[in-house]
């Protein structure tokens, strides 16, 4: 039996990536990676600080939802979608 795989692999999934600090980023890679797969993105950033230097990077990867995140402060993780 032979399976077909859809193209491309990540075509109506979404992904949600933390961590980005700038296109050097492992994170950063991960993300490219799963745009080019067809993925839809949403990107966080920590503070008001590292925004600068991400907010390119998710315009680059065309991510809809660009946002604030800090798991380490109560209430920082709720949804906004």
């Amino acid at each position: 039996m032979k399976m077909e795989i859809p193209r491309p692999v990540l075509k109506d999934k979404r992904a949600l990536v933390v961590g980005i600090a700038n296109e050097h980023s492992i994170a950063y890679g991960c993300a490219k990676a799963f745009h080019e797969l067809g993925a839809t993105l949403a990107v966080t950033y920590l503070n008001e600080k590292a925004r600068t230097y991400v907010e390119p990077v998710a315009k680059e990867l065309e991510a809809p939802l660009f946002m604030p995140l800090d798991v380490a402060k109560a209430g920082r993780a709720g949804s906004r979608v």
